[in-house]
């Protein structure tokens, strides 16, 4: 994901506040352990959850991940892609 230059702050402001139906969604759906990290304008996530494809077809249909995905679209340059299937994930090849 990456965040339109100059609204860096405003995201993280965003993120000091996560709606509350937002977190009980991510929690709905078994994600824990979630972080997001900045560099710069681009964010990676970090999350663990039993099984992502199940996840992320809960949370793509899910009305209050769309709304939140709507709330912070004016900030995002590139938005985390979960409707039209952009996000990019990566294959663990060692776990210590």
């Amino acid at each position: 994901m990456r965040i339109k230059k100059g609204s860096e702050q405003a995201y993280r402001t965003a993120h000091e506040n996560v709606w509350d139906s937002v977190i009980q969604s991510i929690d709905r759906v078994r994600i824990h352990n979630y972080s997001i990290y900045m560099a710069g304008q681009d964010l990676y996530s970090y999350f663990e959850v039993e099984d992502l494809a199940l996840a992320m077809a809960d949370l793509k249909d899910d009305i209050e991940n769309q709304k939140w995905q709507t709330f912070m679209a004016p900030l995002m340059e590139i938005n985390a892609g979960i409707k039209d299937q952009a996000s990019v994930y990566f294959e663990e090849i060692i776990h210590i």
